[in-house]
């Protein structure tokens, strides 16, 4: 983070790089707030098409093994080849049936989560974040077209290269021109819409998980910084705050996850433009009962941010916990450890105690024990709202695995 970083007001939209792809795979309207019925027919006409073309190949499939159905272990690959297809399918539908409530999830983002950390000895802002989650989402993307690419490709290759009929994705006897490229190109894009679904979704629940992240390290930041935001609201000067705690700064090098904290003053408290004053303190006394009030106030703006990162969890959870059931079998380590960091209760309480309460008076002190108590419980997502996503069900599920693995080896 730079000093340019820090005057940036705030970040216009924090999800955009992921809307043109839920746009294309009908998860994300064209036309978001329609206003003439022609809109509102060409997102439905969009949405019956992609519902149409994802249906194709589990069809295809189901003739293929009602056709050439020999046994239950000779068809495995070809079921296993419908599940994602199946899942496409839900999580597309999922979409289109409570779209409302993912524009007021986004809208809810947009309107409440902050940008900037309270002005105090330390800054921050959720640049650090925001980058690491739009990094992630473009290449994870990436990654899907090209393997959605080589998917497709790779048996039509092998098919011109040696005559061979093309295996493995289209499941039909067309060896004719035309219709051999009508049903490549068909089978293209219904590879393509499934790659989109599920890969969106993936990056849809790791980028909020990475914001959410963002939004935690605002508040330990904050928290932090609570009687220093105290004293820079009473006119005391920066630079004599820093020379008199310039050690602070070191224990803040570790404390954050994907936000840096820098030693630079900042003109925002909280994404509002902090006002210049003309009279200003150079000696302070941190132990000072005056400036009780004041901390009084930056822990209740901490208490605020900390009811809008639990509300948003709980609405971002409500919306994603359906579609995290039917993709828990596929969940993989990084969807796991992305909101590891979210699962860690003990980093509010770390960073109330670093917040050096015992300069404060009794108000604040009460005031920090609310805030403890309100942040006992760890902020994670849950799978069907039972099952948390974070690292030890991975660890649990792994074990598990070995061991009824270690067990049927024994009994061999």
């Amino acid at each position: 983070m730079t000093v340019k970083d820090l005057k940036i007001e705030k970040a216009t939209n924090y999800i955009h790089y992921i809307i043109l792809p839920l746009k294309i795979v009908a998860c994300w309207d064209w036309f978001p707030k329609p206003k003439r019925n022609r809109e509102i027919l060409m997102n439905n006409i969009y949405l019956g098409m992609v519902l149409f073309v994802l249906t194709y190949m589990p069809v295809a499939l189901a003739v293929h093994l009602y056709t050439e159905w020999q046994d239950i272990m000779s068809s495995l690959d070809k079921i296993a080849d419908c599940l994602p297809l199946l899942v496409s399918v839900a999580i597309v539908s999922y979409y289109a049936l409570y779209r409302k409530d993912l524009y007021t999830l986004v809208d809810y983002m947009e309107k409440n989560f902050k940008h900037h950390s309270a002005r105090g000895l330390t800054n921050m802002t959720m640049w650090g974040s925001y980058c690491k989650a739009r990094n992630f989402g473009r290449i994870y993307t990436a990654c899907t077209m090209f393997s959605v690419t080589m998917y497709v490709t790779l048996p039509l290759i092998l098919h011109l290269w040696t005559k061979e009929p093309i295996q493995s994705w289209v499941y039909s006897d067309v060896t004719q021109s035309p219709f051999l490229e009508f049903v490549f190109l068909r089978s293209f894009l219904t590879q393509f819409f499934v790659g989109l679904a599920m890969g969106q979704f993936g990056v849809f629940f790791a980028a909020n998980s990475i914001l959410i992240c963002g939004q935690l390290d605002l508040l330990c930041c904050s928290l932090r910084n609570a009687r220093y935001s105290a004293l820079l609201r009473r006119g005391v000067r920066y630079s004599a705050l820093f020379a008199a705690r310039a050690e602070f700064t070191a224990d803040e090098r570790h404390n954050y996850i994907y936000n840096v904290a820098e030693t630079i003053n900042s003109d925002f408290h909280y994404d509002r433009k902090v006002v210049p004053t003309c009279a200003l303190e150079s000696y302070c006394d941190m132990y000072s009962s005056e400036y009780d009030e004041a901390t009084v106030d930056a822990l209740c703006d901490c208490a605020r941010l900390c009811q809008i990162i639990k509300q948003y969890k709980e609405m971002f959870e409500t919306f994603v916990s359906p579609l995290l059931v039917l993709r828990v079998v596929q969940v993989t380590l990084y969807l796991c450890t992305l909101l590891y960091a979210a699962t860690l209760a003990d980093r509010v309480s770390t960073a109330a105690y670093q917040s050096a309460w015992h300069t404060m008076g009794v108000k604040p002190r009460r005031m920090l024990l609310n805030i403890l108590q309100a942040n006992r419980r760890p902020v994670v997502v849950r799978a069907g709202r039972f099952l948390p996503m974070d690292l030890h069900t991975f660890i649990i599920k792994t074990s598990f695995s070995y061991y009824t693995l270690l067990v049927n080896v024994n009994e061999k």
